[in-house]
């Protein structure tokens, strides 16, 4: 695999996890979201994925590729691994950290992503991804802090 393989291969996983977020994944979060707070902050990040969405897809363009998805089997494992455990938990707060704390994962990967790839693709492509960073980072922040506040309620 040369610079450019590694490229697709990277941005196409991202797209992946982009699309799936924006299409169902916060979505499903959000309505089971008990915590008013949580709820709207990861419907303020569904909008904003979906613009990630558009920003990786023209970085594809900007390299002159055609926008490729690549199935993220970690991310699949972490959707699949939240599903079978939230309904077990019980208690809707605790619920709602176990919500947050999943959220907060992916936002992990997804910062490691966008910084990997900011290193990797032409200054172009770079800068168009640079706002979607700034926005995972931003919402790992809130998360966190969602995440404190529903621990004190406690």
């Amino acid at each position: 695999m040369n610079q450019r393989d590694l490229r697709i291969k990277l941005l196409g996983e991202l797209l992946y996890v982009e699309r799936r977020l924006g299409d169902a994944v916060l979505r499903d979060l959000r309505a089971a979201a008990h915590d008013e707070e949580l709820s709207n902050l990861l419907e303020t990040h569904l909008v904003e994925t979906k613009e990630h969405a558009e920003r990786v897809e023209t970085a594809f363009r900007r390299m002159q590729i055609a926008p490729t998805s690549n199935r993220s089997s970690v991310f699949e494992s972490a959707v699949t691994e939240h599903d079978t455990t939230a309904p077990s938990i019980g208690d809707t707060r605790l619920e709602d950290i176990f919500h947050a704390q999943a959220a907060l994962h992916t936002e992990q990967w997804e910062i490691a992503s966008y910084r990997t790839l900011l290193h990797l693709l032409p200054d172009d492509a770079a800068d168009l991804l640079r706002p979607s960073l700034e926005d995972e980072e931003r919402a790992a922040t809130q998360l966190d802090t969602a995440i404190a506040r529903l621990v004190d309620a406690g």
